[in-house]
């Protein structure tokens, strides 16, 4: 497999969790880094595309500032 280095920066308490899940797992961070991109990624590609375009069309309204209060019952 070909790989390619990509680098971003983090929030410190990212990195400490990072950190701390590559203790218990015996991993390099840059491992665990690498198995919840290729998890996000696949979750990604795995959602139904209708569902997919809500979350954009919410996330797009969202940084526009168009936010409805959620209520619950």
């Amino acid at each position: 497999m070909v790989t390619h280095t990509l680098s971003t920066k983090v929030p410190v308490d990212l990195r400490r969790q990072v950190d701390e899940i590559a203790a218990i797992e015996k991993r390099a961070a840059s491992s665990v880094v690498r198995l919840a991109i290729e998890l996000y990624v696949n979750t990604y590609f795995e959602l139904h595309p209708q569902f997919q375009a809500d979350i954009l069309e919410a996330r797009a309204a969202i940084l526009e500032g168009d936010v409805e209060d959620y209520e619950f019952g």
